[in-house]
């Protein structure tokens, strides 16, 4: 009969003890197992397409405090051609450098919409126009994509942790 050697006995008990402890979730979090969450639902997913829609609504109604509070406290904006945005303070006042020049028009699509628990990831395509409040200034027209990492909050809603959005235009020369 062969014997194991002491040895392997003990890196195998290592291996079953570390296997099996784990530390307890604190509280108001979901097990180690659940941190992945179930897919989303259907109802998420429409709460995450109107997310879009409170935003679009937000930016035609010039309201940065509104297109702010679709953020996360410590959310990330990462517009094309600049520095990250970082935190909702910083977020209101960008977007508040738009709607106070312009009077905006966009139209947001998701066109994919997946997550697990309180994650999710938004892609699609925007379009965009912006009339200046300034007089004698051109329109601005632009379309592009979008991807959005959404968190659901404590009362159910979704909040961009991270929107990050680009155009198809070329740049103008």
């Amino acid at each position: 009969m062969l014997r194991a050697p002491p040895a392997m006995l003990q890196l195998a008990a290592a291996v079953v003890l570390a296997a099996a402890c784990r530390p307890a979730p604190r509280e108001g979090q979901p097990a180690a197992a659940d941190a992945a969450g179930a897919p989303l639902s259907a109802a998420d997913q429409a709460a995450i397409r109107a997310a879009d829609t409170a935003f679009s609504t937000a930016a035609g109604a010039g309201d940065a405090a509104g297109l702010a509070a679709m953020y996360v406290p410590d959310a990330s904006l990462m517009p094309p051609n600049a520095a990250t945005v970082q935190g909702r303070e910083a977020i209101q006042k960008f977007w508040g450098g738009f709607v106070d020049a312009y009077q905006v028009n966009i139209t947001v699509t998701a066109e994919e919409v997946e997550g697990h628990g309180d994650l999710a990831y938004s892609r699609g395509r925007y379009t965009l126009g912006l009339t200046p409040k300034a007089k004698g200034a051109a329109p601005i027209r632009d379309e592009g994509k979008f991807l959005e990492i959404l968190r659901r909050q404590p009362d159910g809603t979704w909040r961009y942790a991270v929107d990050m959005y680009s155009s198809d235009l070329p740049v103008p020369k």
